[in-house]
């Protein structure tokens, strides 16, 4: 932990996740000592999240995980069923998760399934009438696509993918989205693109996970994401896709360390603190600091989360 930082506001991660009281209460001490005040808490144990809720309350904004399994078949009842009662439940955001890897986990779907197929509408339609916004995950790292994914027939195509979650985008206009992992396009090569959904989509925003990835591609070309992250200050919020049950504690402090030289720091050729699967047999990662300006910064930590979800 450094002695000081350019940022000594509070941090609101809008990218967590939150499973049992213990490992949740485990997370909140380590994030604590890096400024989190306040979080998206994408829940994954219902027990957990009961007690999260009395003991924590008024930390979390919480995310429900609509059902995959009957999204993957067009099964639209039960989802619509789960979004009818989210609310009353005490979940003010919807989770998908639609990385090229879900096929793995979810049995049968179905042989046509895209996110963009019409008959997925009325999810998006509910969304949007409840005022519910939805963080969306629909590809993964360019490098994933180059080593896990060579199976393009099970895994598809990054730039399929992108462009199926764009139609959505495109057809359902008044639905807030947060699109996690810089909309999937960290890569500078793909910076111009994401800079197109920006200017062409005012309902939409991206969250920072996961802060290796964020980590390895924008330090590549410092000039070009310091003047992305300039121009978008109001469209980016800080996250870093923690799993409250995973890892010690470097697996959590190694993120949030990672993330505040990236924003905070010019600092150049500073090891990534965390394991890096997709640079170990090529040398590293390597962090070059962007330097934002402190409005950035209070844009980034927390300004923009709190006017998204409504945090006081």
């Amino acid at each position: 932990m450094r002695d000081a930082w350019k940022y000594t506001g509070p941090i609101f991660d809008a990218h967590t996740h939150i499973g049992s009281i213990e490992n949740t209460s485990r997370m909140i001490a380590i994030e604590e000592e890096y400024g989190v005040t306040k979080q998206v808490g994408i829940v994954h144990d219902e027990e957990g999240f009961k007690k999260i809720k009395e003991r924590y309350h008024g930390r979390f904004v919480y995310a429900r995980y609509l059902s995959m399994g009957d999204i993957g078949q067009y099964n639209l009842e039960p989802v619509l069923d789960e979004i009818s009662k989210m609310r009353d439940q005490g979940f003010t955001i919807a989770k998908s998760w639609f990385g090229p890897r879900w096929r793995d986990y979810i049995e049968d779907v179905h042989k046509d399934f895209s996110v963009n197929h019409p008959k997925l509408a009325p999810i998006f339609d509910a969304l949007e009438e409840s005022d519910i916004p939805l963080i969306i995950h629909i590809s993964d790292p360019d490098t994933y696509y180059g080593n896990q994914y060579k199976d393009s027939d099970k895994y598809g195509f990054k730039d399929d993918h992108l462009k199926e979650l764009e139609e959505v985008l495109a057809r359902h206009r008044k639905l807030r989205v947060q699109v996690p992992h810089f909309g999937a396009q960290p890569e500078i090569h793909r910076l111009p693109a994401l800079s197109r959904w920006l200017d062409e989509y005012p309902n939409v925003v991206v969250d920072t996970a996961s802060s290796r990835w964020m980590a390895r591609e924008l330090s590549k070309d410092v000039k070009k994401s310091r003047e992305f992250m300039i121009k978008y200050s109001d469209r980016v919020l800080f996250g870093t896709d923690v799993v409250s049950n995973r890892g010690n504690g470097n697996y959590f402090s190694g993120r949030y360390l990672a993330q505040r030289i990236l924003w905070e720091t010019d600092e150049r050729d500073t090891p990534l603190p965390i394991p890096d699967a997709d640079t170990v047999n090529t040398g590293g990662t390597f962090i070059n600091g962007l330097d934002l300006p402190l409005d950035v910064l209070r844009k980034l930590y927390w300004k923009n989360a709190n006017r998204l979800y409504q945090v006081s």
